[in-house]
Parts: C-alpha cells; sequence; structure tokens
C-alpha cells in the first residue's frame, strides 16, 4: 500500500533528493549539478510516495508558476517500482493536492521519453521539443 506525504521536512526532502540521485544521476546520467538545482531550496515543498510506510518509491518537486499553475518538477519513480501505476498514483495526488491550494492546471516539463506516460496522464504537449538539461523535452499542460 502507498502513503502520500507533502512535506517541507528536512527528511522528506532526503527522500526526494535519493530518489532523484538513484533516477537522473546514476541512472539517467544527468550531471548532480544540473539535478539538484536552485530550486532545491529549504523551504521547498515535495511530495514523496513510500511503499510499507518508510520506503520512497517515488517523488516530485512542486513549484508555483503564475496564473494558477502548478509545475510539478522532477518527477521519478524507483526503477524496480515502474509499470505498476505509482506514477500516475503520484501525479493524481499532486493534482488533486493543487486544485484544493486553488490552482487550476498543471505544467510538466517532461523529457520526451516520458511524454507518452504523461499524456495518458491527460497532458497535452503545448511547446517542445526543445533541449533543457541535455535531453530532448517537451512542456505539457493539464486544466484541473
Amino acid at each position: 500500500m502507498l502513503t502520500f506525504k507533502f512535506s517541507k521536512s528536512a527528511a522528506t526532502q532526503a527522500a526526494a533528493y535519493a530518489l532523484r540521485q538513484a533516477v537522473f544521476v546514476e541512472e539517467r546520467g544527468i550531471a548532480a549539478e544540473i539535478e539538484f538545482d536552485e530550486k532545491d531550496t529549504d523551504d521547498r515543498l515535495y511530495l514523496v510516495a513510500y511503499a510499507d510506510s518508510n520506503l520512497p518509491v517515488a517523488t516530485l518537486r512542486l513549484e508555483p508558476q503564475a496564473e494558477r499553475t502548478m509545475r510539478f518538477g522532477r518527477v521519478c519513480t524507483r526503477q524496480s517500482y515502474r509499470g505498476h501505476g505509482i506514477g500516475q498514483q503520484l501525479l493524481t495526488a499532486a493534482e488533486k493536492w493543487a486544485r484544493q491550494q486553488g490552482y487550476t492546471q498543471g505544467l510538466i516539463h517532461g523529457e520526451v521519453s516520458a511524454q507518452g506516460f504523461y499524456e495518458r496522464c491527460h497532458y497535452q504537449v503545448t511547446a517542445g521539443p526543445y533541449d533543457e538539461d541535455g535531453a530532448p523535452v517537451v512542456v505539457m499542460m493539464k486544466q484541473f
């Protein structure tokens, strides 16, 4: 069973960072200096999905934008947990939270390799592809 935790706590940030290190830096080969950027501040809100209450398996970073838009950044799932709908559950939980906070749309800068996943979550390409941090990326939006 999954549990979802929205938090700015050091423990939640550590869980999010560990997942991002494993997925983006080690697995995808993105430089740590690029992966961990100026948006990773002490007051940044993260969402982490936990399996069995203590194992972080998926995460995303919440980045409020103008015009009631919430950007979901650095979305990733632990490799051994992919293909089980966890990423979609994570994104759905983030969207629900954003709606409750008054946001009306979601924004994702997703790698082209993940475009199909985001389309299945009802996001539509609005720009791109273009290079972001060494990977081809598309900008995708969804109205809540």
